[in-house]
């Protein structure tokens, strides 16, 4: 058996493996997009998912090691719970309690957050630098949440709005971004995210970003209807290709981007982790198109 383009790229028995613990996992352009990559830079290495369950995440993390795995990505519902049993954290994931890539160095194991580096990418793809030094609207609290909250500190945003559903956790993440000294004090905001989203809670947010599992649009949330100062609105789902809140955001006349190239940033990175190579990114695009044109 083995894989095959102009590098002539074989599985046999020194091929190494990487690969994707999480539940599910079927759904995933991840190997498509990595094993692309490794054959174009004529890598000796296959990306195979694996469905671990939450009971068997332990052992499925001590495998790395015991099948000389060369590294993994997590994705749901494991980003948080697999901290314990990592003997190292890169800065970013320990500030952000989440990992979703490890690499296995010489047997132990190093998580790392790539998504910070994944929406860093999807904003300087999609936007330049037009935005900086602006305010944004976040949409949830939760573990994606804390990501995008740091990469917005990174790109130059000056302030954030965190309107959850919950108020204590948008109240949380402020805490840690200021703590952290991500963001100045008093220049996060908190904002209960409930049917009719009140005009004001917007300010002067030129970004919307959604990191909500479920649509804002679909559950009432967004029905405010003079949104001048609002450039752009940005989905992390990426199925469908346009959700209601795209959708929502078009008719405003507003750039609606889905989560796409977040997931190529991050998988960008994570290739770079894996192998210490810097990553054929145009070869991973096409392959994630392809893909996403195969499933349609």
């Amino acid at each position: 058996m083995f894989i095959e383009n102009s590098k002539k790229t074989f599985i046999n028995g020194e091929t190494k493996v990487v690969g994707l613990f999480g539940d599910p996992v079927s759904h995933s352009f991840s190997p498509t997009i990595h094993n692309a990559a490794f054959r174009e830079k004529g890598l000796n290495l296959c990306y195979l998912p694996f469905r671990v369950s939450k009971d068997d995440l332990p052992a499925a993390v001590r495998a790395i090691a015991f099948l000389g795995f060369k590294g993994v990505n997590v994705t749901a519902p494991h980003k948080e719970a697999v901290i314990p049993y990592m003997d190292e954290l890169a800065p970013e994931a320990d500030f952000l309690k989440a990992v979703n890539t490890i690499k296995n160095e010489k047997d132990r194991m190093v998580g790392y957050n790539t998504d910070v580096d994944g929406f860093l990418y999807l904003l300087q793809n999609n936007l330049g630098n037009a935005f900086l030094l602006k305010e944004a609207l976040l949409l949830g609290a939760g573990g994606a949440a804390r990501a995008v909250s740091l990469a917005l500190a990174k790109a130059g945003f000056e302030s954030l709005v965190i309107a959850n559903r919950t108020t204590a956790r948008a109240e949380e993440l402020a805490s840690l971004l200021m703590r952290g000294g991500i963001f100045h004090a008093g220049k996060v905001k908190i904002a209960k995210l409930e049917k009719n989203f009140r005009q004001e809670n917007i300010g002067n947010s030129v970004l919307i970003i959604n990191a909500l599992s479920e649509d804002p649009v679909e559950l009432g949330y967004l029905a405010m209807q003079n949104l001048q100062g609002c450039r752009a609105a940005i989905d992390l789902r990426y199925s469908p290709l346009q959700t209601p809140f795209g959708k929502w955001a078009e008719n405003k006349g507003i750039l609606a981007i889905n989560g796409l190239d977040m997931l190529l940033g991050q998988g960008i990175k994570a290739f770079e982790i894996f192998t210490g190579e810097e990553a054929p990114s145009q070869i991973m695009k096409e392959a994630l198109q392809n893909a996403l044109n195969n499933a349609c």
